[in-house]
């Protein structure tokens, strides 16, 4: 049987040596490992793990903390976690809860309550079933992590691209509680960063230029070129000077997008209207293609050139959703005639609104800023079916017991067609 390994994720040196210390008094004695970044952590587990107990540092005791902590229980909910604080946790009971945590400790923490408390971990593990063969995957042979990655693309500009990335950003992040990363591919006039009022210090640029400078030193220190938006989604940033774009080349877009998709449970990348070498790396990279157009001639008539070359392309076409933006009536186009031109159908038909303006301008998705709205009710019922079974049913449920028979509860009757009637 081989002795117990801890993990002890904090920056600090201080909680590292006295877990060290009391170790050493335990029988038998436990291995233990430092980690200082949470994003480093699967790198750790894979090097250095499996783990029996994580000890989580102060850094943790918040929202956002806890919601990675959750990432990492839901991965590996044979590791048991400690989270210790040196203030009360930003953070209720029910939270600290989801993210695996069996027991807290008050910082600074005695050696007595410090050793019981690895007693007690180290004991609860052994108890717990242990992953073996039959239908589970032990730790130590678990693939790495693979985040799911959305990609939005149109034949034409002006669709809402961007739009539409920050609000699937929020929508991911704000009912699954998982990690969401956007990234914007638009390279020489990105506008992610801009819609949401953010002033990024580092851009890809910046990260691939660390990436040819030291390429190994890269992934854990990755979440530095990021930018984080107050709704807890991060950004990785468009170059601030449109040449940059001409140095970022298709294995430099892999590359990114791999990084990302090991670090985040769900990766945005928001693209130029263009089917460039860039952005076909892109779409090689993802999960779901959401390709976007508005109701006027030009428009329509770009999507289907877009989706035939698509489809000579050989990209998958159950993974491409449509998305019909900024619909309005007697324009000279029926929508519903749009409708009939693609078989496929649309996943959501979004109507014209003034208050997705308001929206951008103060820097805040519209699903967050105004979400009784319209615009919003259709975008979350056309984002409903890529949630997780579970939460998408809990949101309906709440939805009705609240009164509020909107367009996503009727998804959960009518089903994803629905919408765009």
């Amino acid at each position: 049987m081989r002795n117990p390994k801890i993990l002890v994720l904090d920056r600090g040196a201080e909680l590292l040596r006295q877990v060290r210390e009391v170790a050493g008094e335990l029988r038998p004695r436990p291995e233990v490992v430092s980690c200082e970044r949470v994003g480093t952590v699967g790198e750790t587990r894979t090097e250095d793990g499996p783990f029996d107990v994580l000890i989580a540092g102060p850094s943790l005791g918040t929202q956002a903390g806890l919601s990675r902590l959750q990432i990492i229980h839901d991965d590996l909910p044979g590791m048991i976690i400690l989270l210790a604080f040196s203030n009360r946790p930003d953070a209720q009971l029910r939270d600290i809860i989801r993210a695996g945590a069996i027991d807290l400790l008050q910082l600074p923490v005695t050696e007595r309550t410090l050793r019981d408390a690895l007693e007690r971990a180290i004991e609860v593990g052994h108890q717990r079933p242990r992953v073996g063969p039959v239908g589970v995957v032990d730790q130590a042979t678990a693939p790495a992590h693979q985040g799911t990655v959305f990609t939005m693309g149109s034949a034409t500009g002006g669709c809402g691209k961007t739009f539409f990335a920050t609000n699937l950003a929020y929508f991911l992040h704000h009912h699954t509680g998982r990690s969401v990363c956007i990234v914007d591919l638009d390279l020489q006039f990105g506008e992610v960063s801009t819609s949401l009022r953010l002033r990024p210090r580092y851009t890809i640029f910046d990260a691939l230029q660390r990436v040819e400078g030291d390429e190994g030193d890269l992934p854990a220190q990755f979440e530095e070129y990021l930018v984080t938006h107050d709704t807890g989604v991060k950004i990785l940033a468009a170059p601030k000077d449109p040449s940059d774009a001409d140095r970022i080349h298709p294995p430099d877009v892999t590359k990114i997008i791999e990084m990302l998709r090991e670090r985040f449970d769900y990766v945005i990348v928001d693209t130029p209207s263009a089917l460039t070498e860039i952005v076909l790396a892109a779409f090689d990279l993802s999960d779901h293609l959401y390709v976007m157009a508005t109701l006027d001639l030009p428009s329509v008539r770009n999507m289907g050139v877009f989706l035939n070359t698509l489809e000579k392309l050989k990209m998958p076409g159950e993974n491409v959703k449509l998305i019909l933006n900024k619909a309005e009536r007697d324009v000279g186009l029926d929508i519903d005639q749009v409708t009939r031109l693609f078989p496929q159908g649309f996943q959501a038909v979004l109507p014209y609104a003034r208050e997705v303006s308001k929206s951008v301008n103060v820097g805040t998705p519209i699903l967050a800023f105004s979400p009784g709205s319209e615009v919003s009710h259709r975008i979350e019922a056309g984002l409903a079916p890529i949630l997780p079974a579970d939460t998408r049913f809990r949101i309906g449920e709440t939805a009705e017991k609240a009164g509020r028979k909107s367009l996503f509860a009727r998804w959960f009757h009518s089903g994803p067609r629905a919408q765009a009637s």
